[in-house]
């Protein structure tokens, strides 16, 4: 059931409570897969196993959302919509270059992978559609809440070495993850919904302080790992809404600007202005990445992109299947994916399967832009709603050519919950949508696709998941391909 407008707009009213305890709760509980989503997330921010544990509580939440979905025979209808049409297609291309790939299981793994992503996206868009914009405000606080908890990792190591006299190292962001970019991954796609609770969240209400400081902690975290791809998906997400928005978009991009201001304030001060008081060594991050860029300004991912262009002449039409850049680059030794979407999706899917995909994109996006246009100006939570989805789809799709935000397991949820986010809240907000019923033979079919892709998942990793949860050694072949700096995809020693 879905909130009354009297709920609605006791959020956006100055109440002290802002979003009411009661109603939150009851947001919640019917959102039982969006917040298990968050559950992943949280477990995630606080393993010890890096990389490869993260990966397997990824693997476990999309089983299990698999496995109710099909005990409950409640299945979604699947690639229904306009944007799914191509949708559908572009995971039959990959099924059919998994087959004859050097390895179909590694292959059909990043198939099923993106194909559970997508159905728990869809569940929780579910959810939102039937409760409303409050449901996707709650559930949004509850993924904001399992950041800041995780920040106080942070806050904890720097009060220590502070008493210690410790220097602070860059490791000290990003304690659980495998390597410091992951963590810069999971940052651009919580980012923009970071700052949608800035703008929404009352005056009066007291988690509007600790969302202001979160959105600040993690522009300071940015700028002291410099993560230039997140702060050019960021700045391309904004561009996005000031070109898309136009006059809707200046509070949105206010904010914005408040909570970049508020992150270099926290840099200077906590990270240059205390540490040097101190006698202790500062990060000096800003100045590394500026030479950095100057230097190399692609960073080592031009032989990346060039391998990925061979792998495209080779194998324009089926690629060489899903993941399997990891096993053709294997003799670079410096990445198991292209650091770029564009060239991931062409050589390892086809060129074809790119063209589908960028199909669904262009139809999801003006599906979102075509409900924004048909929000009453006034509407200022809606507004602000459609700005972060829109910023957030912007950063996504930038930072994802230059990094691996798309295969790496917690920016997996991560954007898995935005893809709720944002398709809920377009459905919500949509008076075109009707509920399409799905034929008993379409929702079999979806079944077996549901139940296909979940054994997929089990079957790929099990040889390897207790040893990889154990953190053992690698097995001799393994580590032939594997020796001195793991490079991650699937597992953290991600050559195959």
């Amino acid at each position: 059931m879905a909130f009354d407008s009297d709920e609605v707009s006791m959020f956006a009213s100055s109440t002290p409570a802002g979003l009411p305890i009661a109603a939150r709760a009851r947001a919640i509980r019917q959102m039982p897969f969006g917040t298990l989503l968050c559950l992943a997330l949280l477990s995630n921010f606080f393993t010890t196993g890096g990389h490869d544990r993260q990966r397997l509580a990824g693997i476990a939440v999309l089983v299990v959302a698999a496995l109710a979905v099909l005990a409950a025979r409640q299945i979604p209808p699947l690639f229904q919509s306009p944007a799914g049409k191509p949708l559908a297609l572009f995971f039959f291309l990959g099924i059919l270059g998994s087959i004859r790939a050097f390895s179909p299981v590694y292959a059909l793994f990043e198939v099923s992978i993106f194909f559970l992503l997508y159905l728990v996206a869809l569940l929780i868009a579910g959810e939102i559609a039937r409760g409303g914009v409050m449901s996707m405000l709650a559930l949004v606080q509850v993924m904001a809440l399992a950041c800041a908890l995780y920040s106080l990792q942070f806050w904890v190591a720097y009060g220590a070495g502070y008493v210690l006299h410790i220097p602070l190292d860059i490791g000290d962001f990003a304690l659980p993850f495998g390597n410091i970019r992951f963590f810069n991954h999971l940052q651009t796609a919580t980012l923009p919904l970071l700052i949608l609770l800035c703008c929404v969240t009352p005056r009066a209400s007291r988690l509007r302080p600790m969302w202001w400081c979160l959105s600040a902690y993690w522009w300071m975290a940015i700028l002291a790992t410099s993560g230039r791809g997140t702060l050019a998906g960021m700045a391309a997400g904004c561009i996005c809404v000031a070109a898309l928005r136009r006059r809707h978009a200046f509070p949105y991009l206010k904010t914005v600007a408040l909570t970049v201001a508020f992150g270099l304030l926290g840099y200077v001060l906590f990270l240059v202005v205390i540490p040097t008081l101190a006698g202790v060594p500062t990060l000096d991050a800003i100045h590394y990445a500026v030479d950095r860029t100057a230097a190399d300004p692609a960073s080592g991912r031009g032989i990346l992109w060039h391998r990925a262009l061979d792998l495209i002449l080779q194998h324009p039409l089926l690629g060489a299947g899903p993941m399997h850049f990891a096993h053709n680059a294997s003799d670079l030794h410096i990445g198991a994916h292209p650091h770029d979407w564009i060239m991931q999706i062409a050589s390892e899917w086809g060129i074809p399967a790119f063209l589908c995909l960028s199909a669904c994109l262009a139809h999801a996006g003006r599906a979102l832009l075509r409900v924004g246009a048909g929000l009453v100006p006034a509407d200022r939570l809606n507004q602000a709603i459609c700005n972060a989805l829109v910023a957030g789809g912007g950063a996504i799709l930038v930072d994802g050519l230059v990094s691996g935000l798309f295969v790496m397991p917690q920016s997996q949820l991560a954007i898995a919950l935005y893809l709720g986010c944002a398709i809920g809240w377009c459905r919500a907000n949509s008076v075109a949508h009707i509920r399409a019923g799905a034929t008993s033979l379409q929702r079999a079919c979806a079944g077996m696709l549901i139940a296909a892709a979940a054994a997929c998942l089990v079957i790929a990793v099990w040889p390897d998941a207790v040893a990889r949860y154990q953190g053992d050694p690698l097995k001799r072949a393994q580590e032939a391909l594997n020796a001195g700096t793991n490079w991650p995809r699937l597992w953290y020693a991600g050559f195959f």
